[in-house]
Parts: structure tokens; sequence; C-alpha cells
């Protein structure tokens, strides 16, 4: 009973089911690493599997979440320590090098105030590595999620304190696709149980431990009815490539300006 109430924000690799989504998230970090550069902080770090990640390639890397993560810390290179977001005010302006934040800016009520706070961080010509799902290919409402982003409101958001930007998407090779379309059968089978359109007239609060439910058993048969295709999806699976409305993900690249 515990495991079907694990949030399936929190992904890390304990369990195979979790794996198209785990190696969704190790793509990104495998992306970010040409990016990076001297001092780098990551905003929402969870259980801090993307420091060990990062940690080779920049002179020392910090992680912060919400949560204290049960993180042993590989090296003087890297640390984690706690902090409540959008807020970074224990974090001096014009310190970091690199800001990786992957998947977090989507569960930040004050999205713009994250984005400000980024911005005053980073060093002229810094940059920050973003991530977030793109809203046209959920699959159902997750209530973990104050929003979702479209291209062009994903556009509007970054642009708000940016001027240079780059913004690509992520997808998934066939393998990926496969089981996405897998996953989507198994949603709308799902969704024909709920006759009182529950997930979208609860509030967010009541709706997260019946979808943490249902997520988890959902991955559970997923992984029964494809685990050839979980065991066999890996980081290199996913890729880079224009933004479009089919991408999974969004994968932002801003800079800082120097003036």
């Amino acid at each position: 009973m515990i495991a079907l109430l694990n949030t399936a924000e929190r992904i890390n690799d304990s369990y195979q089911i979790n794996s198209y989504v785990f190696q969704r998230h190790v793509f990104a970090y495998k992306a970010a690493i040409k990016y990076l550069k001297g001092l780098v902080i990551e905003l929402g770090c969870g259980t801090g599997y993307g420091l060990e990640i990062l940690s080779p390639y920049c002179d020392w890397i910090a992680g912060v979440d919400k949560y204290q993560p049960d993180y042993k810390c590989i090296n003087s290179k890297s640390a984690v320590f706690r902090s409540y977001l959008p807020q970074l005010n224990n974090i001096g302006s014009n310190s970091f090098n690199t800001v990786i934040c992957f998947q977090v800016i989507e569960h930040i009520e004050d999205d713009v105030l994250l984005l400000n706070e980024i911005h005053r961080i980073l060093k002229p010509g810094g940059k920050v590595i973003l991530t977030t799902p793109n809203k046209l290919m959920s699959l159902t409402r997750n209530p973990h999620h104050i929003r979702e982003y479209t291209p062009e409101t994903m556009k509007e958001l970054v642009a708000s304190n940016f001027k240079i930007y780059d913004i690509k998407g992520v997808y998934g090779n066939s393998l990926v696709m496969q089981y996405f379309e897998s996953n989507k059968i198994n949603i709308r089978k799902f969704s024909r149980l709920d006759i009182f359109n529950l997930q979208y007239r609860l509030p967010a609060v009541l709706w997260k431990i019946p979808y943490d439910i249902a997520n988890n058993i959902n991955r559970f048969l997923l992984y029964q009815q494809n685990a050839i295709i979980c065991d066999c999806i890996k980081w290199n699976d996913y890729y880079l490539d224009h933004v479009g409305n089919e991408c999974l993900d969004f994968f932002v690249v801003a800079e800082k300006d120097i003036n």
C-alpha cells in the first residue's frame, strides 16, 4: 500500500516501472552537460542523482530542495541544502554560472518570481537550463502541477526575463513512443471509471492521493504489458529537436545579459 501512495513526482531508479520517466530525466542532465560552467546550482534536486551526473563537469555544484535529500556527498565538489522555492533569499546576486531547473517550474505558484530569482543569482553571461512538460502532450490532469505550458506560453514566460534564449523540444524514438501510446490507452481506460469527472472537478489537494494510487497502479500494469520496452528504454532514446506541439518536454537554455 505504501508503494501505491508514493508520488511519481520524485523519480529515481529504484523501480523499473519508472524507467520511462527516469531515463527522460537523465537525458535532460546529459543534454545539459555541454552548457555547464564554473559554479552550478540545481533548484529542486530531488534525491540528488542529477548532482552525480553533473558534478564531474563543473567546478562545484549545489543542490537545493524543499526536502533534505538523503544524499551522500560524492566529493568536495558538491553539496545539498534545504530551501523553499521560489524565494532564494539565502543566495547572493550574481553567484552562479549555471542554474539547472528540471521539472520544477510547473510546481511553483509564482513562476515569474522563480525566473526573476534565477536571473538574479546568475552571473552576467550565465545560463539557466530548464525543462518542464508540454501541456499539449499531457494525458491527464496532474494535481501536483500548478500549471503546465504550451510552446507559446513557455516562450512568453522565458522572454519575460531573458532576451537571449533557445527553446527546444524533447522527443522520444519509436521505442519511447510505443510506451507512450500504451500509456495513453491505459489512461483512457482509467478515465472511463471516473464517471463524475472528478479529476477535473476536485481541488488538487483532494485529487492527489487517488491520482498517485492510480498512477502507480498504471505503471505496474504498463510494466507487466511492456516489460521488454521498459527494460530497454535508455536516456539516449530521447533527443532534442525544434520545439513543436508533439514534444514531451521543453528544453530551455537562457542567458543573462552581460550588460
